[in-house]
């Protein structure tokens, strides 16, 4: 009987080990989306480099990423912005009034 139980859950750990090991990866690709929306903010002169830090507010998507942040600059009111990446590149970057 006991060998049973372990056979069943051996699929179950299985999985739950995969998806740790896949969680970080996972997380690295956000963040090189969440640079890759700042890096559109600075080319198009919505903030300027070493003067804001970017926050993370929301991310959802499959193929076309759809992240919603924030600049905070050192001095002054947070810009809130939404950006799409496709890919690892920008598509478009919207600022919310």
């Amino acid at each position: 009987m006991r060998i049973n139980t372990l056979a069943k859950l051996a699929p179950a750990a299985a999985f739950a080990f995969a998806a740790a090991i896949a969680a970080p990866a996972q997380a690295e690709d956000w963040n090189a989306h969440l640079d890759a929306c700042a890096a559109a903010a600075e080319a198009q002169g919505i903030v300027t480099a070493g003067e804001y830090e970017t926050k993370f507010v929301t991310a959802s998507g499959g193929s076309m990423k759809r992240i919603s942040l924030e600049f905070q600059p050192n001095a002054g009111e947070p810009i809130k912005a939404e950006c799409k990446v496709k890919r690892g590149t920008v598509k478009e970057l919207t600022i919310k009034v």
